[in-house]
């Protein structure tokens, strides 16, 4: 059996494997490189079935893109984590006392250390080359190049430490995040004052009496990039938590956010569009489309629409923002229940096994690949969506890759794992801990099979 590769070796072959953001961000195209990239890699390590393997059920190719680090991940699944050039792919990792920020260059397969210092909040702004972060109320660009930190502003206090992530304009002029006062004092003192209740979920459900209640400061922010000004875009009067602001890939003035809810709050219609000039906000999904909760939004390419998940309805949905219209994509198996859609009574097939917790868009949204969901859908996913059923709205579903190893390991530390597809479309990267207990960012192939070589 061969030993693990070291990295710098492990990675010079894979020179051009990877390219820009898929699902947002403004981020240029690059050149596509041979689909076999990757593969010549899984060849090179087929005899070592801890970093390289055929999954077992659907003879996918995989393999661990990091192996010789402790550990390492990617970020989520809609920040972008490339340049707009295609030749650097950022990733947080620990190898032996080395602990921070690395940059994979994409070009000579070098892997190199860009800061020993960590924050939060973590994106890519591609065209700039640089990574912006948080740490403490201060905010930081990280240049991928020379590995220079420089701090651009300094938000008040505390906002940052209950910000919902950052995201940045499609002209990279603004980053954005959004600040929820979750009033941390009071939920202590909450707490406290029932030292007899047992179950912490019993204290939240309480707490979520008391929170709706209380005056909050929930808001969306912006930084310049340039100037470091921090200035109010939006603030929200009815106590709504607010999440997942993503600045449209394509217009720099628009951004979308959700209303989430509190703990057990559900908000269904939570989706929500924001003009950056103006501070108008809209909510895209009206009529009978309020009844039903999505999570998980995030931009298609064209900055025109967005997908997101409907799991009550067991399907995937694409929105167009432009017309208002949705079109569904039902994950299939038995069906569960009844539903009106379009003015047609079809069937919602919402089987748990085929469900993902985020997805990533397939070459002219053909087909999607989904991360499965913990417990029930231990499984990678590809959802054909170019082969819908008109009738039932169901798509086939294929899996490739069984994520057991990361779902039901108990000895592993769970991170979600956040799909990023590789720009020839032939592979997805993620975070998982497929073998072992160690967190690392593995390559699984998209087999042709499954995309009918589309």
């Amino acid at each position: 059996m061969q030993s693990s590769p070291t990295p710098a070796r492990f990675f010079a072959c894979i020179a051009l494997a990877f390219g820009a953001a898929l699902t947002g961000g403004g981020v240029s195209a690059v050149a596509q490189p041979a689909p076999e990239t990757i593969g010549s890699i899984w060849q090179q390590h087929s005899n070592d079935p801890d970093v390289a393997w055929r999954d077992p059920t659907s003879h996918t190719r995989v393999v661990n893109l990091t192996a010789g680090f402790d550990s390492a991940s990617v970020f989520y699944f809609h920040q972008n984590i490339f340049t707009a050039d295609g030749d650097l792919m950022f990733f947080s990792g620990k190898r032996g006392d080395d602990e921070g920020y690395f940059v994979l260059n994409l070009r000579t397969g070098d892997i190199r250390q860009v800061s020993h210092q960590t924050g939060q909040h973590l994106v890519v702004l591609p065209r700039r080359r640089v990574a912006a972060f948080d740490r403490g109320d201060d905010v930081f660009l990280l240049n991928l190049d020379s590995g220079e930190t420089r701090k651009i502003a300094t938000v008040p206090h505390g906002y940052l430490a209950q910000a919902a992530g950052f995201t940045f304009t499609a002209d990279e002029s603004k980053l954005l995040f959004a600040y929820c006062d979750q009033l941390a004092d009071e939920h202590a003192q909450l707490v406290a004052a029932k030292p007899k209740m047992e179950d912490p979920h019993l204290r939240r459900v309480d707490w979520v009496a008391a929170y709706e209640h209380m005056q909050r400061h929930n808001a969306i922010y912006s930084i310049d990039v340039d100037s470091g000004k921090v200035a109010l875009v939006f603030q929200d009067k009815e106590n709504n938590w607010l999440g997942h602001v993503q600045g449209s890939p394509t217009n720099p003035n628009l951004a979308l956010f959700i209303h989430e809810g509190f703990v057990t709050v559900h908000i269904k219609n939570r989706l929500r569009l924001l003009n950056l000039t103006t501070g108008e906000v809209t909510m895209p999904r009206t009529g009978p489309l309020e009844q039903e909760g999505i999570t998980h939004e995030f931009w298609d390419r064209d900055g025109e629409s967005v997908w997101y998940d409907i799991s009550s309805a067991g399907v995937f949905a694409h929105l167009d923002v432009r017309t208002n219209v949705e079109t569904r994509y039902s994950y299939g198996g038995a069906p569960v229940a009844a539903a009106s859609y379009g003015g047609t009574n079809v069937v919602a097939a919402a089987r748990p096994g085929n469900r993902s917790i985020h997805y990533a868009i397939g070459r002219d949204a053909k087909w999607a690949v989904g991360d499965g969901f913990q417990h029930t859908n231990p499984w990678l996913c590809v959802y054909r969506l170019d082969k819908r059923n008109p009738q039932t709205l169901e798509v086939p579903v294929v899996h490739i890759c069984d994520f057991s190893g990361t779902y039901e390991n108990p000895k592993a530390e769970y991170i979600e794992p956040n799909p990023h597809l590789t720009p020839d479309f032939h592979w997805v990267l993620l975070s998982a801990h497929l073998k072992g207990t160690a967190n690392d960012v593995y390559a699984v192939e998209i087999p042709s099979s499954a995309t009918d070589g589309n």
